[in-house]
């Protein structure tokens, strides 16, 4: 990899980035992109079916042994009952809630669950949500770029790498020094370059790295590395930023937060597919820079705690939550119009249903920090919700009781055995899968 090949990632980086500023300032917060609003008598009904479709998994999930022939019996009726419940509930269509069987993301699902408890038996809960977040983003790009749907031995390596560098950035034992020379010898395997790994946990980062090798030669695929080593400098960028409070505006809390999260998933789609055009490049930053807003505002209130530095946590200290989240509402709009590009009609249904999906899942998210929103802002988005805000806090109790997890509905839908030790809420996962 020549330094005029990577000088090329850094000033399209820079270019999206300040593009998507310009974007996020041209944004009108008094404009709203919602769905249309939901009758009060129609979330009624809406309440009532969820009910009886969750008590119905409930009930199912507290059998789990029985022989093959009824568990076949149980996975279709599953699958069978949760469609019905994204076209009654959430307005989808049959392709719409097919395109994730069609397309084999569910399966992909449950083979990183296996690959993932085959590399670290001991991984945990958080850790295997965190990297099974980062497969799916992967498979849902290769969907769209036309690709077989599959858990690659790239997307499998750098979605590990997530929890396995975090564990060691986040290990309050470790100095400063050790973890800045930790990110100096990651540095250096992501360029190829000969560094000693200092522990286990560092092999586990050079073994990992070594698997992408094993798929993507250097040489054949230089913009592959280029991309890791862009998301490395961004992360890089962000352990830098100093803690609240800060002189105002000195620091660019907007262009660090498109830079990590547009680099991010653009770091996907390179290993999805090895190669992407520009403009293919522009629509997966964008993508990822919008995806970055979404994971700042559901660690809103963690991030006020450790009195970190994100758009929303500035908001939130001036009191402009609600116009910040506005703001974000008209941004997916404009972003996920790039969507359209991907032509190939077998994804179409799947394009469908992550538009209309997508201001939900918003809705959702500033549901769940609803302490940080007024009252007049959470009564609007309300409206155009399927559910009562009060109805849907009251579900997730349930669902917690009853420990309808994700890995338990995936085997449910499969007909396999799978461990169940990822929860996951009604709201995130019927949303997420689209049903």
């Amino acid at each position: 990899m020549t330094p005029n090949e990577t000088r090329k990632i850094d000033e399209f980086v820079k270019k999206q980035t300040n593009a998507l500023c310009d974007l996020w300032y041209s944004c009108e917060p008094d404009r709203f992109f919602l769905p249309v609003t939901t009758p009060f008598e129609e979330k009624l009904e809406n309440e009532r079916k969820l009910t009886a479709m969750l008590e119905w998994l409930g009930n199912q999930l507290e059998h789990p042994n029985m022989d093959q022939a009824s568990r076949k019996a149980l996975s279709f009726e599953t699958v069978k009952r949760l469609k019905y419940t994204g076209t009654e509930i959430f307005g989808l269509t049959e392709d719409q809630v097919n395109c994730f069987e069609e397309l084999g993301i569910d399966q992909a699902a449950i083979e990183f669950f296996r690959q993932a408890q085959a590399f670290d038996p001991t991984i945990s809960t958080s850790d295997l949500f965190q990297a099974s977040r980062n497969v799916w983003t992967c498979n849902y790009l290769q969907a769209l770029l036309g690709l077989p749907v599959k858990v690659t031995p790239s997307i499998f390596a750098y979605s590990m790498l997530y929890p396995v560098s975090d564990n060691y950035l986040d290990d309050p034992h470790r100095s400063r020094h050790e973890k800045a020379a930790f990110n100096q010898r990651f540095r250096a395997w992501l360029k190829g370059e000969p560094a000693v790994p200092q522990n286990w946990n560092e092999k586990d980062v050079l073994d990992l790295v070594t698997i992408i090798e094993s798929q993507y030669p250097r040489q054949e695929c230089p913009q592959v590395y280029d991309s890791l080593l862009a998301i490395h400098s961004a992360q890089d960028k962000s352990m830098c930023i100093p803690h609240a409070p800060v002189a105002p505006n000195s620091v660019d809390v907007l262009g660090l937060t498109f830079e990590k999260g547009g680099t991010s998933v653009l770091a996907d789609g390179f290993l999805a597919a090895g190669e992407l055009t520009k403009a293919q490049m522009e629509i997966i930053f964008n993508y990822g820079a919008f995806a970055q807003l979404m994971d700042d505002q559901e660690d809103l209130e963690r991030d006020l705690k450790d009195k970190s530095l994100t758009l929303f946590t500035e908001a939130a200290r001036v009191g402009k939550v609600d116009e910040t989240m506005h703001r974000v509402f008209g941004f997916a709009h404009h972003v996920l119009k790039g969507l359209e590009s991907f032509k190939d009609e077998r994804v179409k249904p799947l394009k469908h249903m992550s538009m209309k999906g997508i201001d939900l899942l918003l809705i959702d998210a500033v549901l769940r920090m609803e302490k940080n929103y007024s009252r007049t802002y959470l009564k609007e988005l309300e409206t155009h919700f399927p559910f009562r805000f009060e109805y849907l806090k009251r579900v997730r109790k349930t669902v917690m009781k009853k420990k309808i997890t994700a890995e338990r509905l995936i085997g449910l839908m499969s007909s396999t055995q799978i461990p169940s030790y990822l929860p996951i809420d009604d709201a995130q996962y019927l949303l997420l899968v689209g049903i």
